[in-house]
């Protein structure tokens, strides 16, 4: 499928970008935790109505479920404030200057004034019932390679808890993540190609990073695709976060509500219409599988119903690997707590006998080109179920219906809940409006980040390699590391420092590394006072004991300033005390000494010139 114009698609962007400070509405940090919560407690849901009296669907949708909420907490990243149990404080001033900047970056039109808005959400992944949002910005544009791309809004909101575990009736939320700033970009509809929507995303990306303040890792960054074609209808995909799958996700919409529309045409041809389908009985089916092989229905309730005409539409291919029968599924999944359907399209499967077939058939009133669900559950939940496949095939009628769906891993999506309504959103009356003054605006615009072009430009200048510029343009140290160079300090030296010997102190799980101290350390290598082959060491002790000066940490390591004409006489004592294996080997004893000589003057003289100063000296010996 080439000819995007000729089916009409239209696509938009929701990104969703973590960033790097401290939680939004407390001064708890943005930590997540694996360690065994400290607190657990346990909540229930309910949808409250907006201020004109009026219930969000999705949210209304949600509380139809009934589920129980167990939320872990912990002491240091999580309060009373995630629980509910405590009004939340101003927004972060950190959070709130990069998103300004990105507005500023956009070219985009920032309020005066930022209200705080609830937004209902009952699905248990905010223990209030509501999200905290505020828009910041309107309009502005990204800059693709073959046009330019509006941008609707920009908000700067709170990320939901972490879903642990589900199991019947229950989800298990950790409180941890619940509070990270989060940056909200969505665009306007201006995307006509998968491509177009990957490049997007990427700019969008690179937009964000810009600010040295992006999260990095899975799932700090994700994507809502908006997706519709010309027949079809708005299609909201939650949570993609594997950018390089994003335009498979588009093509397979694409290719999901054409094949809705040409089902409808077909279901129009054969003359079914609500009437039709509303034409059933539930049928109790448990009798006739008794005694059956399949093990999953076998003594168990079971209940079908028919639907009319529809043989051979339930296993219409809809999406690789996904039929008519798997949306129906989803459908029942997400509405009725089951975990899916067995429909006649399907068997004879699941050693499902051809003779059980038939009795179905006949107790569910099934004559030619009928089709039947069944589903296994007690009669409460199957008939709720069953009405549910009666609902979405109804709605096949009609073609694409609007809805939310959640993004698979193999860049499938399934039906989540129905599109939020205008009734989600009410004002935060705990949180006064922040105002956003020009001069702040003006301030902002002096320390605007540099653009990749101009970032890899100046690196280069600065004598960095490839490597360097490219792990560095991108980088949240970036920003730092162009303050250093404002110091005078070694590019090549600060690069290598930040991007592998910070990462490699990282890995051994150094806590407590501050740029202050890294700026410290690299200063004091651009005075000579020690060399850069003892930099990650100082930051490693540095680390574990904050509390202490730059000297004192050098002195335990002693790592001391070598007087001028040390570093010469303890190389000519060096010499002179292996005088006998100079004398053996001559020249070829520059190694066995440079080891010898690095051992005395590690950390106080760059190996460089220890070995200048070493091979000087050795020529003066064996002139001798």
């Amino acid at each position: 499928m080439d000819d995007w114009k000729k089916i009409g698609l239209m696509a938009g962007l929701e990104c969703h970008q973590q960033l790097d400070t401290g939680k939004l509405f407390c001064r708890c940090p943005s930590v997540l935790r694996e360690d065994k919560p400290d607190i657990t407690f346990k909540r229930k849901l309910r949808a409250v109505a907006s201020e004109l009296g009026e219930f969000d669907r999705a949210a209304l949708e949600a509380f139809g479920k009934g589920q129980t909420y167990i939320y872990q907490a912990y002491e240091g990243c999580t309060c009373l404030i995630e629980a509910d149990e405590e009004p939340p404080k101003p927004a972060d001033k950190e959070a709130l200057e990069t998103i300004l900047k990105v507005a500023l970056m956009s070219k985009a039109q920032i309020v005066d004034e930022a209200f705080v808005m609830r937004k209902a959400v009952i699905d248990g992944s905010n223990t209030s019932g509501f999200q905290k949002t505020m828009l910041v910005a309107i309009g502005g544009e990204l800059e693709l390679s073959n046009k330019k791309v509006g941008i609707l809004t920009m908000a700067l909101e709170e990320d939901a808890a972490r879903p642990m575990e589900k199991s019947q009736g229950e989800i298990v939320y950790r409180l941890d993540r619940l509070g990270i700033p989060l940056i909200e970009l969505a665009t306007a509809p201006d995307l006509k190609t998968p491509e177009e929507v990957k490049e997007c995303a990427q700019k969008i990306g690179e937009l964000f990073r810009r600010t040295c303040r992006a999260k990095r890792g899975l799932g700090s960054i994700r994507q809502d695709v908006n997706i519709s074609i010309a027949k079809g209808a708005r299609v909201e995909i939650k949570g993609v976060q594997d950018l390089s799958l994003i335009d498979e996700y588009v093509r397979r919409e694409a290719q999901r509500q054409l094949s809705l529309v040409e089902l409808k045409e077909e279901m129009r041809k054969r003359k079914i219409g609500e009437k039709e389908l509303d034409d059933f009985e539930v049928a109790d089916l448990g009798q006739i599988f008794a005694g059956s092989e399949c093990k999953f229905l076998k003594g168990k309730p079971v209940f079908g119903i028919k639907l009319y005409k529809m043989q051979g539409l339930l296993g219409k291919e809809i999406q690789p690997g996904r039929r008519f029968g798997t949306e129906l599924a989803s459908y029942v999944k997400a509405k009725a707590g089951l975990k899916g359907i067995v429909h006649s399209d399907e068997l004879p499967a699941y050693e499902i006998s051809e003779r059980e077939i038939e009795q179905v058939r006949h107790k569910c009133d099934c004559i030619m080109n009928d089709a039947f669900v069944l589903v296994q559950a007690e009669r409460e939940k199957a008939e709720k179920a069953l009405k549910v496949v009666v609902e979405r095939s109804k709605q096949a009628l009609i073609g694409v219906p609007e809805e939310t769906r959640d993004a698979l891993e193999d860049a499938n999506t399934e039906y989540s809940r129905p599109l939020p309504g205008a009734a989600r959103m009410y004002p935060e009356t705990d949180l006064e409006p922040v105002k956003i003054e020009e001069k702040h605006l003006k301030e902002l615009k002096k320390e605007l980040p540099l653009t990749v072009s101009e970032r890899e430009k100046l690196y280069k200048e600065k004598g960095l390699s490839t490597n360097l510029v490219s792990g560095m343009r991108l980088s949240n140290y970036a920003c730092f590391f162009e303050h250093l160079l404002k110091k005078g300090v070694s590019a090549t030296t600060a690069a290598t420092l930040l991007l592998e010997g910070v990462k490699q102190l990282s890995r051994e799980g150094a806590t407590g590394i501050r740029n202050e101290m890294v700026e410290e350390i690299l200063l004091a290598e651009k005075k000579g006072e020690i060399t850069k082959d003892v930099l990650v060491n100082a930051l490693r002790e540095w680390s574990k004991q904050p509390e202490k000066s730059l000297a004192e940490v050098l002195k335990e390591l002693k790592v001391e300033k070598v007087e001028e004409g040390t570093v010469e006489k303890v190389i000519a004592g060096i010499v002179e005390k292996n005088s006998k294996l100079v004398k053996e080997k001559g020249m070829h004893a520059l190694g066995a000494l440079m080891g010898d000589a690095m051992k005395e003057l590690r950390g106080k003289v760059d190996g460089g010139t220890i070995s200048k100063l070493l091979k000087q000296e050795l020529e003066k010996k064996v002139k001798k």
